[in-house]
């Protein structure tokens, strides 16, 4: 039971190292400082928070991980664009969890990395999640229409990154409007080429 106890205690002891990090990250991003005041405001050492997770690249990583995990995406696919695109649209209230996102996306081209497998992860899920909720009332999709639906959703997907990364540079980049516009035009896309490719397959 003592053990048990110990494991409960460190799970939420973590938790809340997790929870506090979000909201220093949040408005400071990440400086040499960030990390101090998290220890602090967790009643721990800079050593003691780091004992709770297997590096200090994987703390980041798991800060993201819980900032996706606060900001769920689901509902209809309509639902999911417009959550989507708010999302995105955050970075006023947390500039600092933005850069940090788009510096973990950079350190993730190494495979070495624990963000190289928080993204491949990360983009696997939004994937599998449009293509379900697209797909939930409609046919079951070829081989060629599914390849495409992916293409242009991985485009949707990249286009979100590096808005991010504008918006930081220029405050003035209108994320959630231009995501909105960007969805809007794929979808007609989708629909014209969708419409066709069934059609070619059905006179196939």
């Amino acid at each position: 039971m003592a053990i048990r106890g110990s494991y409960a205690k460190g799970i939420a002891k973590r938790a809340e190292i997790l929870d506090v990090a979000l909201e220093v990250f949040a408005v400071e991003g990440y400086r040499g400082t960030s990390l101090r005041k998290v220890a602090s405001l967790c009643d721990l050492s800079l050593a003691g928070v780091m004992h709770y997770f297997d590096s200090k690249e994987d703390m980041l990583v798991q800060i993201l991980r819980e900032r996706d995990a606060r900001n769920e995406i689901s509902g209809t696919i309509e639902e999911q664009e417009g959550r989507f695109a708010d999302i995105l649209g955050q970075g006023h209230k947390e500039p600092g969890l933005i850069a940090l996102y788009v510096t973990m996306a950079a350190a993730a081209a190494d495979p070495g990395h624990p963000a190289a497998e928080y993204f491949k992860e990360r983009n696997a899920r939004l994937l599998k999640l449009s293509e379900d909720s697209y797909y939930a009332d409609r046919p079951k999709p070829s081989a060629e229409e599914l390849e495409y639906f992916h293409a242009m959703t991985r485009m949707v997907l990249a286009t979100g990154d590096g808005l991010q990364q504008q918006w930081l540079v220029d405050r003035s980049v209108d994320v959630v409007g231009t995501m909105k516009l960007l969805m809007q035009q794929t979808h007609e896309a989708m629909d014209r080429q969708l419409t066709s490719i069934r059609a070619t397959a059905g006179d196939a």
